[in-house]
């Protein structure tokens, strides 16, 4: 599910009820319209008892939860977007106790499966995330304080680049990389794989 910028109001008001969680999810798999996953028949009905989809052509049945985290969930899918709402903007991290308790959410073991599930798919979006527009790159050494000479190339530090997407004032995104060296082969590596196409990048003149 992506999350665009919402208040919590506007959340809520999208939101609001199951059958509205269902269509936002339907509309995420299949923008052009419903596809048979099997082939391709573009004619399907819905068994409501089942909340199934079923292809007219061959019969195949799927669900609008089939091979995401919500799949064969016993937990209403409300709550697993307002879950996914609210741990996407506490920087800090979301306490699980503290979601159960605000979802009403029966068991401990519940609310923490389902956040392993969101964190897990948060990370797969940030890793093929890339950044666009304008970009500042720079390198640096991060690492606890430890004996050995002082300044850029500290013993016990690890090498990392960092690019950061600049829209406006203010940074937005960032993406950081750890390297063996500074170097342009390893900065080209990074760009190719963290960049859009047609982006443009000040450096320190790499």
């Amino acid at each position: 599910m992506q999350q665009e910028d919402l208040s919590l109001l506007a959340f809520q008001k999208r939101f609001r009820t199951e059958k509205a969680c269902q269509k936002h999810l339907f509309q995420l798999r299949w923008p052009q319209g419903y596809r048979c996953p099997r082939c391709q028949h573009d004619q399907v009905y819905f068994h409501r008892p089942r909340h199934l989809y079923a292809c007219k052509a061959c019969g195949y049945q799927t669900s609008v939860t089939a091979g995401t985290i919500f799949h064969k969930t016993r937990t209403p899918l409300r709550k697993w977007f307002w879950m996914i709402f609210l741990m996407g903007r506490q920087k800090s991290g979301a306490s699980m106790l503290s979601l159960q308790r605000i979802l009403e959410i029966r068991t401990y073991k519940t609310v923490w499966t389902m956040g392993h599930k969101i964190r897990q798919a948060m990370a797969v979006r940030d890793s093929s995330y890339q950044l666009a527009g304008l970009i500042e790159m720079d390198d640096t050494y991060v690492g606890g304080p430890k004996p050995g000479k002082r300044g850029r190339g500290a013993a016990g530090k690890s090498k990392v680049v960092v690019a950061v997407e600049t829209p406006g004032d203010k940074p937005r995104f960032a993406a950081m990389r750890q390297v063996s060296r500074v170097s342009g082969d390893e900065i080209k590596a990074m760009a190719q794989a963290c960049l859009a196409p047609e982006v443009v990048a000040r450096t320190d003149g790499w």
